[in-house]
């Protein structure tokens, strides 16, 4: 790949990150390009990390409002912030009733000994959990020998020691203003906590302590409709884009992970459609943001009104719409696409005095095979489609060369 090649790459790299695609193959090398490469790399590996923490973050949000099952969420944590925070083993700790006494509900570990295992007591009085519980902050000990040295009588931090844990980060959970308990992440290596790790350990304590005090709610009171109708519309907050109540970005990006995993093991596929509205810019500098607003409630309603069962749609950023079509055939994802288009271009958008002329263009790509049967794969795939068809005139449906067992890969255009 000749220098200006490379450059070209680069630059579609960088914009493809900028709207949250990671591509692997960035060019690199040894001249002042090929840095750049390295350094576009590098980067495009930090924010695929900051994007997973921020989604695995967006789950415990999810299934504090919509899961009551404790279990659950303390599992997904375990599962889902291993290459974010550097922990062996995480417990949970929660004060009883009379606040006195601290009880281990639920400890996860990657080894099978354990000396602290579920149902372990200590005293709230104990010289760590009372500095916790008086700062009401997180707290780090980064070598636990040094500390049991410090504090011989605690036979809490002994237990740990003769499990090989060697440091651990402490959070306290602060329900209604109150310390509920705390969550552990234990490592059987010294000094590895870094502030970083508490910002994150504080995150997800947050989000557990609402949980833990549903919980107890739920259990001293039976739901009724008003509770319902509240779980309901946290729901509707938690899942949906404030101003066109579709599905927001994280919620139809995770939609779009079961599709992928049920089509897997169904043996279906999956169809990704890409939906932008055609010159949005010159709407907003016209008519201003106000009315660029109502057009994007209205482009949303009409979308949703076209929709079959099987066909979700999320708001993936600003003028740009996000379509899952599942299971699919071919002709049926473009059928999709065409109606959404012909849905829009058929009529044009009111809005006060104002009659505005609105088209969209579309980007679909479909896949099968379970190598093509991944989310990145389908977006990107989908996204080029739909910078096609801006480039061919707009108003107008692309169709990604991807491989398909059922037809010619040639770009089909509606």
């Amino acid at each position: 790949m000749n220098k200006k090649d490379r450059i070209i790459a680069l630059c579609k790299a960088a914009e493809a990150m900028a709207h949250g695609h990671f591509v692997p193959d960035i060019p690199v090398g040894d001249d002042d390009v090929g840095c750049l490469g390295r350094s576009l790399k590098k980067l495009s590996r930090s924010l695929q990390k900051q994007a997973e923490k921020h989604q695995s973050l967006y789950r415990i949000m999810v299934e504090c409002h919509l899961n009551l099952r404790l279990i659950d969420i303390l599992n997904h944590i375990y599962e889902s912030f291993q290459h974010h925070l550097p922990y062996d083993r995480i417990s949970l700790a929660l004060l009883d009733s009379d606040g006195n006494k601290l009880k281990l509900h639920w400890v996860r570990a990657c080894y099978d000994k354990l000396e602290l295992d579920t149902g372990y007591y200590a005293s709230a009085t104990h010289h760590t959990v009372k500095t916790i519980l008086t700062a009401g902050k997180e707290l780090v000990i980064d070598d636990l020998k040094v500390y049991l040295e410090q504090h011989p009588e605690s036979s809490l931090v002994a237990a740990a020691c003769k499990e090989g844990i060697q440091s651990c980060l402490i959070c306290p959970l602060i329900a209604t203003g109150k310390p509920a308990g705390f969550i552990l992440f234990s490592s059987r290596k010294k000094n590895v906590f870094k502030k970083l790790h508490r910002d994150l350990s504080l995150q997800i304590a947050s989000q557990l302590a609402v949980i833990i005090e549903r919980t107890r709610l739920y259990k001293n009171i039976k739901l009724n409709r008003q509770l319902i109708a509240q779980k309901k519309t946290l729901q509707q907050k938690v899942t949906h884009d404030a101003l066109t109540g579709l599905f927001n970005r994280p919620a139809i990006f995770d939609r779009l992970r079961k599709d992928i995993l049920r089509a897997r093991r169904g043996g279906f596929g999956i169809a990704v459609i890409m939906i932008d509205i055609d010159h949005f810019k010159q709407i907003n500098d016209r008519y201003g943001h106000q009315t660029g607003d109502a057009v994007l409630v209205e482009i949303a309603e009409r979308l949703t009104q076209s929709a079959r069962a099987h066909e979700y749609i999320g708001r993936y950023g600003g003028e740009e719409f996000l379509a899952i079509v599942s299971p699919y055939d071919q002709d049926g994802a473009l059928r999709a696409a065409e109606r959404f288009r012909e849905t829009i271009a058929n009529e044009a958008i009111h809005s006060g005095e104002v009659s505005i002329p609105i088209t969209i263009s579309l980007g679909v790509a479909i896949a099968r095979t379970p190598e093509l049967l991944e989310e990145n794969l389908l977006i990107k795939a989908a996204d080029e489609a739909l910078y096609a068809a801006k480039h061919h005139g707009r108003n107008r449906v692309e169709l990604a060369q991807l491989p398909c067992p059922e037809s010619e890969t040639a770009r089909l255009v509606i």
